[in-house]
Parts: structure tokens; C-alpha cells; sequence
């Protein structure tokens, strides 16, 4: 009996259908080889047909619940080798990380298979932190990596300099000046993971790429859109990606533990808008401390966000303009869709309606907002996940603001407090009002029972002051002292 074995055809469609049932990519899931004890490599050449020893292919078969693997192989004598549909000539995705699962998708699959077997030249998916744009793009490479001579991964995490990015790309290929040359030459799949809003040096060379003429396909993923990308209907497209059906996020929390028919469990994937990490983060909580209780948790009427995420979207708000920030602090004041009009005249500072516009575009462009079509205007909110972050970014600057007033004496400290009312627009309701009473929790950890005394002087150096340097100072002094009697 051979000590090596390969797949058939039929086979391989068999252990195909059994990873889709648990989530797994073909060559991505790094469970699946750890659980088969090999490698990567190895599980790469078992889905191209290729000999592998016996019990490794035993084991990568068991590893996805296959216990009769003689059904998976192939009982031919030949030595040729099943050309299956992730084979290669070259391949160096070193860098490409591992995802734990994947689920659904189909739609978008189909849509960037269509529009890169079509003529495509460069693809961007674009997506807020959490929503699968790197696990999609793995998927992907999945189903049409054999249709490339070449395929490469780079992750701009790890590369400082469009330069650095270049010099890693033609280290694959034979010297050559140019690396337009090497994309005209032969038909490779290249994908730059990460593009953030800061990596302005990447513009020339992603321009470049979309404009000349070559038979190769350049994915991007980012959380925003380049803004040097001109989207057209031949050559350059934009994947904007949004969370899981609520059927694709049912079998995420399935293979997290839960049965899919809790109650809360529609209103839990609504809450946290179908993000896969998001959704992921929050499962082992619900299990542990509510014991599975979706309703349990719901009734807390909270959002909880993992660090990991939270890090993601704090990192995404640092980046933003002073306007930018300013328009999120304002909707999460709000906490409901608000229209331009509306928005524009909540602005401490009259700005130029055309800039305000534009902030409000790069925002949406960001995956930041959500848009609500009404009968008369446009409006937008937040997402709940970013409503979190906002509002706690939010509420820290404003407690260092009133803690270094409070130690200085000098207003000038005051920058948020000034120019926004945390107390949301059109109530007054300030016992029950959630900004205020978290930033006021926050100042009675440090000050305790002397916060109102504490806050007292801040109103003397507010005296003879102008409106515009005053702002909203006093009325946001004036509301936590209020709920402090309450």
C-alpha cells in the first residue's frame, strides 16, 4: 500500500462542502492545519491533487469530519497530478494572516469574480475595522487563484515606503526596472492588505497601476475608499463592504455555541449591524456572564466592544479632521439621524456649508455614518459601534479638559465643553441624559463628594468673558452640578 495519497475530483468536492459547513476557508483557516498537525503548504497541495503522506491526508480530512477519507481519495494508480482550482505556479502570501472562520459572502464573491474575470485592473474593498474585508479577500483567492500565473500578498502594515513596497514586488520576479513590465508580462493577482487613510504615498503608485495598460489584478482593502481611485465601469471598481446577513451572522454565533433560535438573537446581529468581529467579541460574554442569554444581555441596554476592535475604530477616529471629529461628537450627542441643515447650525463656529459637506462625504466614504432616507432630506446617525467610541472619546476629553482647568485655572483647556452641549438638543432631560451622566460618574471617582465645590471657581474665571469664548462652558458646568442633586 502507498505511503502517499492524493484527492479526486469528486473528492475534493466532498471535503469542500464540509469546511463551508464549518466556516473554514481552503488554506486560511490555521486550524485546520494545526488540528491536522501539518502545515499550510501541506493543505495547500492536498486541494491542488497533489501526493501527501497517508496520515497527513487522513488527518486533514478527519479535521473536517470526514471519517471515511477512502471515499476523498483517489483510487487511480497514475502519478499525474490532479489539476485542481487553487493550483499555482507561484505563490507568496507569507504575509496573508489566518482567519478563524467565514461564513456567507456569496453574493460579493460572485461580484468581484465578475469584475475581475471581466477586464478588471484594480478592485478596493472598503469596509469599517471588524467587517471581514481581509477574510473576504481570502475567500476569493480561494475560488480564483489558478486562473494566475503569480500571486502576491503584501500587508502595508508592515511596509513603510511605497519604495519598501515596490523592491518586496519585484524580489519576486526576474530584475526589471519597472514593475508595470512584470504586470504586462504574465497575469498576477497582486493584494495590498490595510490602506489606511494616512498612506498618501501608496496615491502614485495605485494611480499608476489603475492607468496603464496590463493583464494583472491589484485588490485593496482599506477602511476607506483612496481618494485618487476614480471609480469607472471597465477597469477600476469599489466593494463597499457591509456586515452579514442576518443569515450568515446566524451561523457565526451557531458555530460560536449558540443554537441560532434564542431569543434577542435577531435584535443582537442588528444592534452590532452584522460586524463579524464585533459579533465574535461579544459571544464568550453573553455565554459567561448571562449563560447564554441573548435577551439577558439585551435588557442591559448597553453595547460591549472587545479591546481589539475598540483600538481599531479609536485609531480611525484619531486620523480624522478637527471638523470631522466635531461632526461625530456632534451625532453622538444627538443619537438619532440629524439632517445637514440641522447638523450645520449645531456647529459652534460658522464654517463654509461646501467644507462641512465635504467632511460629511469623507465620513460616509469612511464607513463611518449611517444615511436615513425620509420624506424630506437626507439625514445621518452613527453606528452603534461607533456611536460607542465616539461617545467615549467624547467623554474622556471632557473630563481631562475639566481636570486640567480645575489644576491650571486657565480655560484655555476647555476645547470640547466650549463648543459642544453635551446635553442632547431639544430635552431636558439630564438625569436621564447617558453623556452627562457618564462624564459626571467619571469626575466623582476623582473628586468624590467636593466635585461641587470643586466646579465653582471654574464659573468666577468664566466672568467677563465673551460669549464666544464662554461657548457652551457654563451650561455643561451647570448640568453636572445638576445631576449631582439628583
Amino acid at each position: 500500500m502507498s505511503n502517499s495519497l492524493r484527492a479526486s475530483t469528486a473528492g475534493l468536492v466532498i471535503v469542500d462542502k464540509a469546511r463551508l459547513r464549518l466556516g473554514w476557508t481552503k488554506t486560511s483557516t490555521a486550524r485546520w492545519w494545526v488540528d491536522a498537525h501539518t502545515s499550510r503548504a501541506t493543505l495547500r497541495r492536498f486541494w491542488q491533487g497533489d501526493r501527501i503522506q497517508r496520515e497527513i491526508f487522513i488527518a486533514i480530512c478527519e479535521a473536517v469530519g470526514i471519517s471515511d477519507w477512502e471515499a476523498i481519495a483517489d483510487a487511480s494508480s497514475g502519478e499525474s497530478a490532479i489539476i485542481a482550482d487553487i493550483s499555482t505556479p507561484y505563490l507568496d502570501w507569507h504575509e496573508a494572516p489566518n482567519v478563524e472562520s467565514f461564513y456567507g459572502r456569496n453574493q460579493e464573491l460572485t461580484q468581484l469574480e465578475q469584475w475581475i474575470f471581466g477586464g478588471c485592473k484594480l478592485v478596493a474593498i472598503v469596509g469599517i475595522g471588524g467587517i471581514g474585508k481581509t477574510a473576504l479577500t481570502l475567500a476569493l483567492i480561494d475560488r480564483i487563484q489558478s486562473q494566475f500565473n503569480c500571486l502576491i500578498w503584501k500587508s502595508l502594515q508592515s511596509t513603510p515606503s511605497v519604495d519598501s513596497l515596490i523592491d518586496s514586488l519585484l524580489a519576486n520576479f526576474e530584475p526589471s526596472a519597472d514593475i508595470i513590465y512584470h504586470l504586462q508580462k504574465q497575469r498576477c493577482l497582486i493584494i495590498l492588505d490595510g490602506l489606511e487613510a494616512d498612506s498618501s504615498i501608496y496615491n502614485q503608485f495605485i494611480q499608476k497601476i489603475s492607468r496603464y495598460q496590463h493583464q494583472s489584478c491589484i485588490i485593496i482593502t482599506s477602511r476607506e475608499t483612496p481618494k485618487t481611485i476614480e471609480i469607472d465601469n471597465k477597469t477600476v471598481y469599489c466593494l463597499n463592504l457591509k456586515g452579514l446577513a442576518k443569515t450568515e451572522a446566524v451561523e457565526l454565533l451557531r458555530s460560536r455555541g449558540f443554537t441560532g433560535k434564542e431569543i434577542g438573537l435577531s435584535a443582537l446581529i442588528h444592534l452590532y449591524r452584522g460586524n463579524p468581529l464585533a459579533l465574535k467579541l461579544v459571544t464568550p460574554l453573553i455565554q459567561l456572564v448571562f449563560g447564554g442569554n441573548i435577551a439577558g444581555f439585551l435588557t442591559q441596554n448597553t453595547l460591549v466592544i472587545g479591546d481589539r476592535l475598540r483600538d481599531i475604530l479609536k485609531q480611525q477616529f484619531a486620523q480624522l479632521s478637527d471638523l470631522e471629529q466635531d461632526i461625530l461628537y456632534w451625532l453622538a450627542i444627538w443619537q438619532e439621524p440629524i439632517a445637514f441643515a440641522r447638523l450645520q447650525t449645531h456647529l459652534f463656529i460658522a464654517i463654509d456649508p461646501a467644507m462641512v459637506l465635504e467632511a460629511i462625504m469623507a465620513l460616509e466614504r469612511r464607513s463611518l455614518l449611517e444615511k436615513w432616507i425620509g420624506t424630506a432630506e437626507i439625514a445621518f446617525s452613527l453606528q452603534p459601534l461607533v456611536m460607542k467610541v465616539v461617545t467615549d472619546e467624547l467623554v474622556e476629553h471632557a473630563t481631562t479638559e475639566i481636570q486640567q482647568v480645575i489644576e491650571t485655572q486657565d480655560l484655555r483647556h476647555f476645547q470640547i465643553l466650549r463648543t459642544h452641549w453635551l446635553l442632547r438638543p431639544g430635552t431636558d432631560d439630564i438625569a436621564g441624559d447617558r453623556i452627562l451622566h457618564q462624564l459626571r460618574e467619571n469626575l466623582w471617582r476623582v473628586y468624590g463628594a467636593t466635585l461641587p465645590q470643586t466646579l465653582e471657581p471654574i464659573f468666577l474665571l468664566l466672568k467677563d468673558k465673551s460669549p464666544l469664548a464662554i461657548g457652551y462652558i457654563a451650561c455643561n458646568l451647570a448640568a453636572i452640578i445638576q445631576q449631582l442633586s439628583i
